[in-house]
């Protein structure tokens, strides 16, 4: 639940998880990781623990974004006897309600009984309480397997837990959208700042210089470099010409430098 939180970095060799059986790419191209684990508290189990290509960076270009945890799975081979359901809420800090996908919220935790064939199979759905830290949404199911009618105990089993990060899903045309408006918002914040030749770049991208007649140069620089002079001539004209004090604003992340199309240029091919 801290990994999920953010509140404690992933790592494949915490003894926590257990040992690494297995690990593979879920999606050519992108950063996902699939690990499983085999843990000797729970010999009977399977363990799996995903990465996915953080959805919250909004970079065109996914083979450059990171891994971030995505989903946690427990589910026992034998569901396991003598687990309290109210326990495991308290262990987890779980909400007395649960969230759609579309946003809605839900009051109550019981889904009820499963489809045929799985009758049987009980399901109880939970948002985790945000806590003081967490920085993610984080939703929680459980699946008990009731007793069979004939069966003296009345007592049902854990038959698997899991734990997803919640993110709202984005199509391409979306993350492009969202792209567009954090930029406009930097642009706008970091504009109020007059960032000018020789001022102190307050993050790594690629930035645009202006003169008092317009946008005329494009550069990258990183976070802590000092702003160069700007070109006097516009860079789409071509060939050299001298430099002048002028103001830098925010264009876009290096990620999204190839492919960005400045004044008809293509940066970066």
């Amino acid at each position: 639940m801290e990994v999920m939180r953010d509140d404690r970095p992933f790592n494949p060799g915490d003894p926590a998880f257990g040992t690494l059986e297995s690990s593979y790419f879920i999606k050519p191209g992108e950063a996902g990781i699939h690990y499983s684990f085999a843990n000797s508290a729970f010999p009977d189990a399977k363990v799996d623990f995903s990465m996915w290509t953080d959805p919250l960076d909004y970079s065109d270009d996914r083979t450059r974004v990171q891994a971030v945890p995505a989903y946690f799975e427990l589910a026992f081979h034998n569901a396991l006897a003598g687990i309290n359901r109210r326990l495991l809420e308290q262990r987890l800090d779980l909400a007395g309600y649960w969230v759609g996908g579309d946003g809605v919220r839900e009051e109550g935790n019981d889904l009820g009984h499963s489809l045929p064939p799985f009758t049987r199979e009980h399901r109880y759905r939970y948002r985790a309480n945000a806590g003081e830290k967490g920085r993610f949404p984080v939703n929680v199911e459980f699946f008990f397997i009731d007793p069979a009618p004939n069966n003296p105990s009345g007592k049902a089993r854990l038959d698997q837990i899991t734990i997803t990060r919640y993110y709202p899903y984005l199509t391409p045309a979306m993350r492009k959208k969202k792209r567009e408006e954090q930029n406009q918002k930097k642009r706008q914040t970091y504009g109020y700042m007059n960032l000018c030749t020789g001022a102190t770049c307050p993050e790594s991208g690629v930035w645009e210089g202006w003169t008092k007649e317009g946008p005329t140069d494009v550069m990258r620089f990183e976070r802590g470099q000092q702003f160069d002079a700007v070109r006097s001539v516009s860079l789409e004209q071509g060939g050299s010409c001298p430099m002048v004090h002028g103001q830098w604003f925010w264009l876009c992340s290096v990620n999204e430098e190839t492919g960005t199309v400045w004044k008809g240029i293509a940066l970066k091919g």
